[in-house]
């Protein structure tokens, strides 16, 4: 028959709570107990069982991270992040995608049938009171490109300072009526990209047409139809600033199908500076931002999180972090580069 900790803790005369906490490496045990328990576990050989002690624990050393699409060169950069982290701490990386507009909510799933220990949500269409739920459980989330609320760390790119450097380059070049793609109206970096425009068209006396507003997902397809719909117009733009550079990319496409030249007839820009950017033709004018590094620091967040729930440490208050972007010029805008 093999050793149990049942066996153990009639061996050291504890209980079995006590033989949990030393074989966990928890505090609240004195040195005598802890010293009489590690010797009943060397007279009996008792072997931990890595998948009991984690049932016992409702520890799984996994991290969850729920993204939109998997198959995206954005979301792959910040997986990549994510699973350097998790990976250095010794943790598995369980992913899953939640589609949009399909009314799923798949974090709410990993936690109820406690498959990870925390979890990293990215940009995705969340109901906050359910967020605020399992946040009220315990469980450390992280938030990439959405916000709810105050008390969960949230990461951003500076969407706004990044979409106003592109814009003013666009003024610089002379061009002056210019249309928006959108990406989705729940995530934060699409509405300050969008105010960005709006904010710079008004400091040129400029106005932002409704119609050169159009409806975009960040996801494949929409920045065809999108571009299509702005080409229709009876006065067209002179440039197009697509909220994010795979549909700026489609835009450029379809634009190329239609007998226009980028940028001599319409420019186009984009952000993210995902790989694409620089090898599509022409090379796509964009604004490049730390993908990467949103995915790594939350990991890293979210495992500092998980950790102090386990020491039953007090939380450090969670904070807005802003990670800094940068205007990547290139020919799709006009310029050489």
């Amino acid at each position: 028959m093999p050793v149990t900790i049942f066996d153990v803790a009639k061996r050291a005369g504890v209980s079995i709570g006590t033989v949990s906490r030393v074989i966990n490496n928890r505090d609240r045990v004195s040195p005598e107990t802890r010293e009489r328990v590690l010797q009943a576990i060397r007279e009996l050989d008792y072997q931990v069982n890595p998948f009991a002690r984690s049932l016992a624990n409702q520890q799984t050393d996994t991290l969850g991270l729920v993204i939109p699409q998997v198959n995206d060169p954005f979301f792959f950069q910040i997986v990549r992040g994510v699973e350097d982290a998790a990976a250095a701490a010794g943790y598995s990386l369980l992913i899953a995608s939640q589609p949009r507009h399909t009314g799923e909510h798949r974090y709410l799933q990993l936690f109820r049938r406690r498959h990870v220990d925390g979890m990293v949500l990215v940009a995705i269409d969340v109901i906050e009171h359910e967020v605020q739920q399992v946040v009220k459980r315990g469980v450390p989330i992280v938030l990439v490109q959405l916000e709810i609320g105050h008390n969960i760390p949230t990461f951003l790119a500076d969407n706004y300072g990044g979409a106003r450097a592109l814009v003013e380059h666009l003024m610089q070049h002379g061009y002056r009526r210019v249309a928006y793609i959108t990406g989705t109206n729940f995530t934060p970096d699409n509405r300050e990209r969008l105010r960005a425009l709006r904010d710079v068209l008004a400091e040129h006396n400029l106005t932002l047409p409704e119609e050169y507003v159009v409806q975009g997902d960040y996801l494949v397809g929409s920045g065809s139809r999108a571009m299509r719909q702005l080409l229709s117009l009876p006065e067209r733009p002179q440039a197009v600033f697509a909220a994010n550079d795979q549909m700026a990319i489609e835009a450029i496409m379809v634009a190329q199908e239609q007998g226009l030249r980028i940028p001599e007839d319409i420019a186009v820009v984009g952000f993210d500076d995902i790989p694409m950017a620089s090898s599509v033709s022409p090379a796509l004018t964009t604004v490049h931002q730390p993908i990467y590094e949103l995915g790594w620091h939350a990991a890293q967040t979210a495992l500092e999180m998980i950790k102090t729930a386990r020491d039953e440490r007090p939380r450090t208050a969670p904070r807005l972090t802003l990670l800094p972007t940068s205007l990547v010029v290139r020919r799709s805008c006009g310029c050489k580069g």
